[in-house]
């Protein structure tokens, strides 16, 4: 994730939110949030991440990904262990990652890559030979080379801190074209200037839009779909709905708690950018 794009935001809502409900009103929200103990969705969920890991272990139980060790510290993805291990967390990206890599991109780039679950999937699961995760926070870049060293993979993946057009150019200049994720919590709209997506006019994209993260969010979405339409088809997509319901695991637990489970902590329903280059 981009830190400075990610500082800004929330400093975004925590004005919108003064403006909104008031400044003691919002101040007290933040010491609730702080000093609180946690809710009764939080021990939802404490409680069953608690009993799948003393099934699975800290490890993918299902799906393509299935083997692969997981971290016990994330820094990025505390709400995600549950779906991790279950082999589902944002399943439609997943698939459309091995969609990309079966058309012949040999180079994966993960921008915003968190703790490593993407990067080191890809590279686990042998579906690119080699992998560029940028990350910009120190504790979660360890946490990739950890899990790549954990899943014997440290081979195909450099890691590095933020994304920029020069970073960026370096690696397209090598391989000619990339199935790029971008994942940046609002500084999608920063990076991807003109410059930029010229540059990836031959790669395959996935790009996670957070609006609501930025000021004028909707303006700069829009500005940024215009710009890709010049070299890209474009498509939207949605988180698809999960079914709790297969996993005999879960089937001690009431109806709330296993739809509750499956909540990856998003404020609002996300909306994916999948961009292919144009044929000419």
């Amino acid at each position: 994730m981009q830190k400075k794009m990610n500082f800004f935001s929330r400093l975004i809502r925590l004005f919108k939110s003064i403006k909104k409900d008031g400044a003691v009103w919002t101040i007290s929200r933040i010491f609730l949030k702080i000093f609180k103990e946690p809710n009764e969705i939080q021990k939802s969920k404490i409680k069953i991440l608690n009993h799948l890991i003393k099934i699975h272990g800290y490890k993918v139980a299902y799906g393509e990904l299935k083997g692969m060790k997981l971290g016990k510290n994330n820094f990025w993805s505390k709400n995600d262990l549950i779906t991790h291990i279950l082999g589902v967390y944002e399943g439609h990206i997943l698939s459309q990652l091995i969609l990309f890599s079966k058309q012949s991109e040999s180079v994966f780039i993960d921008i915003g890559a968190a703790d490593g679950y993407f990067a080191v999937g890809m590279a686990y699961g042998n579906y690119f030979k080699k992998i560029h995760a940028f990350e910009i926070e120190n504790s979660a870049r360890e946490n990739i080379k950890k899990n790549a060293e954990n899943n014997f993979c440290s081979d195909k993946i450099q890691i590095y801190k933020e994304a920029n057009y020069n970073s960026l150019k370096k690696i397209i200049e090598d391989c000619k074209s990339a199935v790029i994720l971008i994942d940046i919590e609002g500084g999608e709209f920063k990076l991807l200037n003109n410059e930029v997506i010229n540059l990836f006019r031959n790669c395959n994209l996935i790009i996670e839009l957070h609006p609501s993260l930025v000021a004028d969010g909707a303006l700069k979405q829009k500005r940024l779909l215009d710009s890709c339409k010049n070299f890209f088809e474009i498509s939207l997509v949605k988180r698809e709905t999960y079914n709790p319901n297969k996993f005999e695991e879960l089937d001690k637990f009431s109806d709330e708690e296993r739809l509750i489970a499956f909540g990856e902590g998003r404020e609002n329903n996300m909306n994916w950018l999948i961009l292919t280059p144009k044929i000419s």
